[in-house]
């Protein structure tokens, strides 16, 4: 199960890309997700045919992806501030975007701008 503790853990952990795309794991990939996914990958991008071409998560440039794991039944791909979690047995997909706390001198700016 995918939980909170375990994508901080992830953001935490895959917190830089590979030097290389060709270090990823993208036989995840093929062996999981492209058959119910679409997946597509040319020198540059990784295509997501299960996404709505008109978002943002359909098309993801490959050296802006951090690592490519397997967590149950789903693939999930690491970015910067977002992961996208294929699901291994049928098309869904699910995003999760990484809100950052605000930080300390944030929240005196936000506190003075209230007064």
């Amino acid at each position: 199960m995918v939980t909170k503790k375990l994508i901080d853990s992830i953001y935490k952990n895959y917190n830089h890309p590979p030097e290389s795309p060709d270090e990823l794991n993208l036989g995840l990939l093929f062996d999981y997700a492209l058959e119910n996914h679409g997946i597509v990958i040319d020198e540059n991008d990784l295509y997501i045919g299960s996404v709505d071409p008109k978002s943002p998560f359909a098309v993801l440039p490959l050296d802006h992806i951090h690592e490519i794991l397997e967590l149950g039944d789903y693939i999930a791909i690491i970015l910067p501030n977002s992961t996208v979690f294929l699901n291994k047995n049928n098309s869904d997909v699910n995003v999760h975007l990484r809100m950052e706390s605000p930080s300390l001198w944030s929240k005196m700016k936000m506190s003075l701008c209230k007064g």
